[in-house]
């Protein structure tokens, strides 16, 4: 059966191939315990994300996930409400079974690492800190997978939600949602519907925006990271980005903090 290469991430783009039932891609180095992790969480009763099969070397065989995918140009179905409420009923089931099975012991990458994990009491889980529009697949109009767990690592859920947030709502000025696939979209009610279809508690949701400055300067440092490093892919989409992009969403989020508390009725 002929390899059929598999387009939406950036991070190892044109090296993930389908072959059949089964998807080949770049192993992380931490492979062996997030495959672990990932039938810990299968067994726990979470079946939305891939199985592991096999470790090849410097190369990882996981189960294809059957559904949809939005890319760029982000096609309409994947805008709506209903499929933004089904990503944050996704994410809340991925968190409670991976509160369940805990954290294997591994380095775990710290690109897109929490940095509150660890300072205080809260339960620390496996989080994604990538669930972006290419990495989360559709059924019948409905998210029901995860997938590209490359930049888990342990933390609290609320990272991984703010993340999720930062992508989905998503929490930047107007003017970037428009020319990024989002124009048109209403960040603080589209953050309320994420956050109540995951099932936040109200003292999260104060804490909630306060993450979004955090989120935001984690992925300006991995961007410029690739840039100075010499990946192509993200040297290529760094240059037709506003160069004041990263200042621009920081001085929003300043402005808006009350306008996002609001909406998520705190």
């Amino acid at each position: 059966m002929a390899d059929e290469v598999l387009s939406g991430g950036l991070a190892n783009f044109g090296q993930v191939v389908r072959r059949g039932d089964v998807v080949e891609r770049p192993a992380p180095p931490h492979a062996e315990a997030l495959h672990r992790y990932l039938r810990a969480l299968r067994e726990a009763g979470f079946d939305g994300a891939p199985e592991p099969r096999q470790l090849r070397g410097d190369r990882e065989v996981l189960s294809f996930v059957q559904g949809d995918v939005a890319v760029q140009p982000f096609p309409e179905w994947s805008r709506t409400e209903q499929a933004l409420a089904s990503v944050g009923r996704l994410l809340r089931r991925m968190h409670d079974a991976a509160a369940t099975v805990g954290v294997p012991a591994a380095e775990w990458p710290t690109e897109f690492l929490d940095p509150g994990a660890g300072n205080g009491n809260e339960q620390l889980i496996v989080c994604h800190n990538d669930v972006c529009q290419e990495n989360v697949v559709f059924r019948d109009g409905a998210a029901a997978a995860v997938i590209d767990f490359d930049f888990a690592a342990p933390g609290r859920p609320l990272w991984d939600l703010a993340f999720c947030a930062w992508y989905w709502v998503p929490v930047v000025p107007s003017a970037i949602r428009a020319v990024e696939g989002m124009g048109g979209l209403d960040a603080p009610s589209r953050l309320r519907i994420l956050v109540d279809a995951y099932g936040l508690e109200d003292a999260d949701r104060r804490l909630l925006p306060e993450l979004f400055p955090l989120v935001t300067e984690t992925c300006r440092r991995f961007m410029t990271g690739r840039v100075a490093a010499g990946d192509p892919v993200f040297t290529e989409i760094d240059a037709q980005r506003d160069p004041g992009r990263w200042d621009a969403i920081q001085k929003w989020l300043a402005g808006n903090r009350e306008e996002l508390l609001a909406a998520l009725g705190v």
